[in-house]
């Protein structure tokens, strides 16, 4: 094996490394399997998202309860913990992704307009840059049916 390739190699041992150009692959691997490649591209999100408070997947995946739930959806995070008893499809939808990512869960059941609107009340953050994969400020997956 060269030893000067970085992405096999990491301190003369070989590594599981991963670059951000494999990590980009495989993320446009999974969009285009889920369909979501050929979506245009929407412009910039609105400026009354600027300044949310930055919140990282390790701090949301310690909200995974029924009585402490955050879900992330498309890169900013919601506490959903009050919704859950009023969800149409059950808390127990819900709760199989508290502490976690559910953007494509969510975006797979078709939600309403109203259901996309109502998400603003339970905002409470986003994710960091570095934990983004839609909201990226150079780059990213900007769907066009993604809400603001």
């Amino acid at each position: 094996m060269d030893q000067s390739e970085p992405s096999k190699l990491l301190n003369g041992k070989e590594s599981n490394f991963v670059d951000a150009n494999t990590t980009n692959d495989i993320l446009s691997i999974a969009l285009r399997a889920l369909r979501l490649d050929k979506i245009p591209v929407k412009s910039t999100p609105g400026e009354k998202y600027n300044g949310l408070a930055e919140i990282s997947l390790e701090e949301v995946a310690e909200h995974d309860n029924i009585e402490d739930c955050w879900v992330v959806i498309y890169d900013r995070v919601y506490d959903v913990t009050k919704f859950l008893d009023s969800h149409p499809g059950g808390w127990d939808v819900m709760i199989d992704y508290a502490g976690m990512d559910c953007t494509i869960a969510f975006r797979g059941t078709g939600h309403s307009k109203e259901a996309i609107d109502m998400l603003d009340k339970y905002l409470i953050g986003k994710l960091p840059q570095h934990q983004q994969i839609f909201r990226l400020e150079i780059g990213g997956f900007h769907l066009a049916d993604m809400p603001e």
